[in-house]
């Protein structure tokens, strides 16, 4: 009973210190950005800390020429999703947004297991990330999209634009600041970007599962 005392008191301690660093980070998110933007710490830290490493050996391994495909690849696909971006692509889209981003965490998550556990190859890192990213990120970047214009309106969503900024700042710093001290070996960076891309989506999952009725039916106001 006395370890349970001193547990629940060292909880709410702990608390209450976050809550006093957040104020003093202008961060002050509700109860569906604290998902968010928990999310978005762990992840943000873990690919900040990550991304020399990988895009070392993306850029020093490839040649230029994938670098401009890939990028433009990129862009196009951005492009055309946002021309098909209503109507019944839309709301197909929306409801079915767990599924989406559950096969994006699913499959970013079994690449970097496969990569540093299996068979390592630059090209199929490169060609299967463009073609996950290309065809299923950028319709859940869209939803996320869609999502924020019907929780947060006006003030709210100029909180939820801070927080965002606020946290991915401090994560940056912090994430880039690990790497110079101890920059991860590429085996190390591909267990740690499987564990990102699982935990990436994960608060806004949460959110949505929070609101579904609201999120689901957000193609209504078309």
């Amino acid at each position: 009973m006395a370890s349970f005392f001193v547990f629940v008191t060292n909880l709410s301690y702990i608390c209450g210190m976050f809550k006093k660093i957040l104020n003093i980070l202008n961060v002050h998110p509700d109860d569906n950005q604290k998902w968010i933007l928990m999310s978005l710490f762990m992840s943000g830290l873990l690919i900040t800390y990550i991304h020399p490493a990988i895009a070392k050996e993306i850029y020093s391994s490839l040649p230029a020429e994938w670098i401009a495909f890939e990028s433009l690849a990129s862009s196009v696909a951005a492009l055309l999703v946002g021309i098909i971006w209503k109507g019944k692509v839309r709301k197909t889209v929306t409801k079915n947004f767990l599924i989406f981003a559950i096969a994006e965490s699913v499959l970013g998550c079994l690449l970097g297991l496969f990569l540093a556990f299996v068979y390592y190859n630059v090209w199929l890192f490169a060609i299967v990330s463009l073609i996950y990213s290309a065809f299923i990120t950028t319709f859940v970047s869209k939803c996320i999209m869609a999502f924020k214009a019907k929780l947060w309106l006006e003030k709210e969503r100029e909180i939820y634009d801070n927080n965002h900024s606020i946290v991915m700042g401090f994560v940056c710093i912090l994430g880039f600041s690990l790497a110079l001290l101890a920059m991860p070996s590429l085996k190390f960076a591909l267990i740690l970007w499987a564990l990102c891309c699982i935990i990436d989506d994960f608060g806004w999952c949460v959110v949505y599962i929070k609101n579904k009725q609201e999120l689901k039916n957000v193609s209504k106001e078309d």
